[in-house]
């Protein structure tokens, strides 16, 4: 299929992976306060704000999106149990670095699954994104070369999501799904799940303890890093490909790191900005390739 006039739509995408990159450290802030509180809390107002907003759809979709939703949420909600707890027990840059290892993942997965041969352009993308990755986290005084618990968890929560960028290429093709239904079944799916772990656990005995600003950081990934973003997502891959929608999502971790740097204080030496440097690089390389094809398609 030829997909041409997708600038817009990858710019979404950058902008989905910029507010990820946010997330963070802004999690990394508030790790004192149990996980089972700030997921729920956190994709509440989600679920809330997007429910107003597309509150019209839901009388004229069908049960398609809803039924996506519902699925792609439970995988999504093992991502962000994965993620934030992992972040408790190892450093914001090396948590960046881990769950977002799309790039090497998706490829992986479309290929084993759906047989998406792998295109030399995004090969050369991902192996320099690779490179400048490895960088980011292991250069100077950023990073270690042994994988905590909280690594792990993190690279296990990179697996749900790169197979959450794989399920939603395949099924947001469907001309039966709805962008904004999707999004908000999405939300609401994640909510309930981390809720009744919340409730089993006790963690909401903790909600009278938050500050005004801890509460300010949940309702900031709410809505921004979880309704925005997601949004984002569910619109930007309509018309861009899986496998570059991987790299486009290197950015997370790169934005991750910096402000790591800037708003924690995390150290990042001289190899490791080399390293950022490089992921911008593979990710430009790789969208000027995609627009030379579509051109020389069109000519």
């Amino acid at each position: 299929m030829k997909r041409t006039g997708t600038l817009l739509y990858t710019l979404l995408l950058l902008l989905a992976a910029l507010l990820w990159g946010t997330s963070y450290p802004m999690t990394k802030f508030i790790e004192e306060v149990p996980t089972f509180l700030i997921l729920p809390v956190r994709f509440f107002f989600a679920a809330l704000v997007l429910a107003v907003v597309f509150r019209k759809r839901f009388r004229e979709a069908g049960s398609y999106s809803v039924r996506c939703g519902l699925a792609l949420g439970l995988n999504l909600t093992m991502l962000f149990i994965y993620c934030t707890v992992g972040i408790k027990y190892t450093s914001s840059v090396n948590a960046s670095f881990f769950t977002a290892l799309d790039f090497l993942i998706v490829p992986v997965m479309n290929l084993l699954f759906r047989r998406v041969k792998l295109q030399r352009s995004i090969a050369i993308g991902a192996g320099i994104c690779l490179i400048g990755m490895f960088l980011l986290t292991h250069g100077e005084e950023g990073g270690s070369f042994l994988l905590n618990l909280g690594d792990l968890l993190c690279v296990l929560a990179s697996v749900h999501g790169s197979l959450e960028i794989v399920l939603l290429d395949k099924v947001s093709r469907d001309e039966r799904f709805d962008t904004g239904v999707f999004t908000v079944v999405l939300m609401a799916m994640i909510c309930a799940v981390t809720a009744a772990c919340g409730l089993f656990t006790g963690a909401f005995a903790a909600a009278a303890a938050l500050t005004p600003v801890q509460f300010g950081a949940i309702l900031y990934l709410g809505l921004f890093c979880s309704a925005g973003a997601f949004l984002l997502q569910s619109v930007g891959q309509t018309r861009v490909p899986s496998n570059r929608v991987g790299l486009i999502f290197s950015l997370e971790p790169a934005s991750g790191c910096i402000l790591s740097v800037l708003l924690l204080s995390e150290p990042m030496g001289l190899l490791s900005w080399i390293g950022a440097a490089l992921i911008m690089a593979s990710i430009l390389y790789t969208e000027l390739s995609a627009q030379r094809q579509a051109a020389s398609e069109l000519s």
